[in-house]
């Protein structure tokens, strides 16, 4: 039989492994409007990414996307302040400051 506190040392670890990559986007600074570049829109799996963009007055920004969301920029100069705010009303669980993700990935620019 395992003892308890074992368990909760390896699940207290599995933890840390995989929360490690989230927290820097965590700490990341909120983002208050799009003017200074893209942001990460995260939706939900089962949802469409790309209607939920379009339906916030926005595009998507580079080849692709992933199965949890995509980077978007506002389509119109007007949208800039109001474009994170309109991607939550639009069914987005979280909008990330893209500059910040693309520079954990390596990217400069």
């Amino acid at each position: 039989m395992i003892d308890g506190r074992l368990s909760l040392a390896w699940g207290m670890a599995a933890g840390l492994v995989l929360a490690g990559p989230l927290l820097p986007l965590l700490a990341a600074p909120p983002v208050r409007g799009a003017g200074d570049g893209p942001v990460l829109v995260l939706t939900p799996p089962w949802g469409d990414a790309l209607q939920v963009v379009a339906d916030a007055g926005g595009r998507p920004v580079g080849p692709g996307q992933s199965w949890l969301g995509l980077l978007a920029t506002p389509e119109t100069a007007d949208l800039t302040a109001d474009f994170p705010a309109a991607l939550r009303a639009s069914g987005a669980w979280a909008v990330l400051n893209g500059r910040v993700v693309a520079a954990l990935c390596g990217w400069t620019g």
